[in-house]
């Protein structure tokens, strides 16, 4: 054999060639991923005017959000990010930079107020960060394993939370006319707005409950309070132009900050109850085999005499 023949534990498999052929994709495809959304929402933020919060300011709903604070969720969410480019996992990773793709989509369409077409990328991101939370049930937030809660679970979480609550419906008022442009209009799209939020905060609250995510509780939570304390004007340039909020949705607002604690509160109990009645039936289940084993060495005893 030729000195130049590798070794016959050195000779890679198809498979093994594949395998690694993925893994050179995702190292290649989430950075780039994760670059281009960040770039794009910079560019479309800072760079252009009106930017991303300029055309917020100009089309404001009563679902427009807290600009400082949704500002510091993503600079969280990208920092999250540029974490997760360093585990690379399999399952989810391809789906991750795709979900980037979209959002860098979406700011570059809602820059050019083309808002039909970025809440069809808002609705497709959701779809697909709800398949990566889906899978991402299988291996559970655990504190044995960090790293793993900080950069893949913290991420996927935060990104579809805020999709999911607040996003897609934000540009949704947009796309059907119902966003504010004079102190008349205020109050006018009110049970539109309540109705969203509760029917997004309901369907997470009670997945959050029985599921026992704390970092989507956390999360769901902040961004009710982005929404809480935001103000839009009428018009941009005036501030004596903010108004605030209907009393219907604010008193909506606040019920759903109490739901989510209470969904989760409940879920770890109902967790821990079923456990502890679990434990209890496994103990009267091997007392009462003990018995019928008792019995049983008392009857051959007998029939032995």
């Amino acid at each position: 054999m030729s000195s130049y023949d590798p070794a016959p534990d050195e000779i890679i498999t198809p498979s093994q060639f594949r395998e690694s052929m993925k893994l050179v994709r995702l190292q290649i495809a989430i950075p780039i991923s994760v670059l281009v959304a960040m770039g794009a929402n910079l560019v479309c933020a800072l760079a252009i005017k009106p930017g991303l919060a300029g055309i917020n300011a100009l089309f404001p709903t009563l679902l427009s959000p807290n600009s400082i604070m949704i500002g510091l969720y993503w600079a969280v969410l990208y920092v999250l990010q540029v974490g997760f480019c360093l585990t690379l996992v399999h399952g989810i990773g391809l789906r991750f930079a795709i979900a980037n793709w979209l959002q860098a989509a979406w700011a570059v369409f809602f820059t050019l107020q083309f808002f039909i077409g970025a809440e069809i990328a808002l609705i497709l991101n959701v779809i697909n960060l709800l398949s990566i939370h889906i899978s991402l049930l299988y291996y559970p937030v655990t504190l044995r394993r960090p790293i793993d809660a900080l950069f893949i679970h913290a991420p996927m979480t935060m990104f579809l939370a805020i999709l999911f609550e607040l996003d897609w419906l934000h540009n949704g008022f947009i796309v059907l006319g119902w966003d504010i442009q004079s102190k008349e209009e205020w109050g006018r799209y009110t049970w539109q707005a309540v109705g969203c939020v509760v029917g997004v905060n309901l369907v997470a609250a009670i997945w959050a409950g029985a599921k026992r995510l704390y970092l989507l509780t956390t999360a769901s939570v902040y961004l009710l309070f982005a929404l809480l304390f935001s103000s839009p004007r009428v018009n941009p340039t005036l501030p004596t132009t903010a108004l605030p909020k209907p009393a219907p949705l604010l008193v909506t607002l606040i019920i759903c900050l109490v739901l989510h604690p209470i969904a989760l509160v409940a879920g770890v109990a109902w967790k821990r109850t079923r456990e502890r009645e679990g434990r209890i039936r496994l103990e009267e289940e091997v007392e009462r085999a003990e018995e019928d084993e008792r019995d049983a060495e008392r009857e051959a005893a007998v029939r032995g005499a």
